[in-house]
């Protein structure tokens, strides 16, 4: 009974952890309202990850029945505007600015130019006299594509060293001797999705394959190293502390410390390119007018 509830609380742990990290990572869009001309309020979303083309940024009109099929043309006082400039500031840049258009779908229409890798924004939008949003601006990034061959296995054996880490704690704090299992399955996962597949993912999204300690301050990158060290230091109670007594109460611990670490949200200080470096590159902000991109 013991280790079917074990079992049933860290699967839910973990699926609630992979929604977490779903809503507090940098590719989830930011979320809006808009108060219609009715009192409604009408929700949408604002981007936060790209690449590598263009990024269309929308909002709804507040009376979208005025433009059906967008055959009338929004008065003067109607009017929306996106305003964007490189993240982090660059020294004397302001904000550049784009006219929106009105879509049939009764939206303000408007692209943000597309940005090499690691590259990034920060935009609002202002539309019939609304700030979007009103406290600070979007910080958007652009990334490359990655295969489903490395994102999957990367994601898959992340969270299933969460997993197995929780049932390995449970099992440890209940004094089951199995927790030595569950122990090494989550260090071998985390060694194959956060050190094999994780590289390649960095690689393809931003270019170089490992960016924390000691090549940079990527948290996402440290985080994963953090990970490792303390399943190290549970594993070597192990291997060369046989005869403590301590052993299950260091994979108590370490579960805690896995468990801190990896609700830190995902991200946070990830690549990112030399905003001077963009701002003087014009040859990389080139972007199709509104009127040249496809929007089938």
């Amino acid at each position: 009974m013991k280790r079917t509830l074990i079992w049933i609380v860290a699967v839910l742990l973990t699926l609630g952890s992979s929604v977490y990290q779903r809503m507090t990572g940098p590719t989830h869009p930011l979320r809006q309202t808009v108060e219609t001309a009715a009192g409604q309020r009408n929700a949408f979303r604002l981007p936060r990850s790209g690449g590598p083309e263009a990024v269309r940024v929308t909002v709804p009109l507040r009376d979208a029945t005025l433009y059906s099929g967008a055959s009338k043309a929004p008065a003067a006082t109607e009017s929306a505007r996106l305003y964007y400039k490189h993240y982090p500031e660059v020294a004397g840049e302001a904000y550049m600015s784009r006219e929106m258009r009105v879509t049939g779908a009764g939206e303000w229409e408007a692209w943000l130019p597309a940005l090499p890798a690691a590259g990034k924004w920060q935009y609002y939008v202002e539309a019939e006299g609304a700030v979007y949003p009103a406290d600070a601006p979007v910080v958007l990034r652009f990334k490359g594509d990655v295969p489903a061959a490395c994102l999957i296995p990367h994601i898959l054996f992340m969270f299933l060293s969460l997993l197995f880490v929780t049932v390995a704690g449970g099992f440890a704090l209940c004094r089951l001797s199995a927790y030595k299992k569950y122990l090494y399955m989550g260090l071998a996962s985390l060694l194959l999705g956060g050190f094999v597949f994780g590289p390649l993912v960095q690689h393809y999204a931003f270019g170089p394959y490992w960016t924390g300690f000691p090549m940079g301050t990527d948290l996402t990158d440290n985080k994963t190293l953090l990970m490792l060290l303390a399943l190290m230091v549970a594993w070597g109670f192990e291997v060369f502390g046989r005869r403590s007594a301590a052993r299950p109460w260091v994979t108590v611990a370490v579960t805690v410390v896995v468990w801190a670490v990896f609700l830190i949200p995902h991200s946070k200080n990830g690549s990112e390119l030399d905003p001077q470096e963009l701002a003087s590159a014009q040859t990389a902000l080139v972007a199709p007018a509104a009127s040249e991109v496809c929007t089938e």
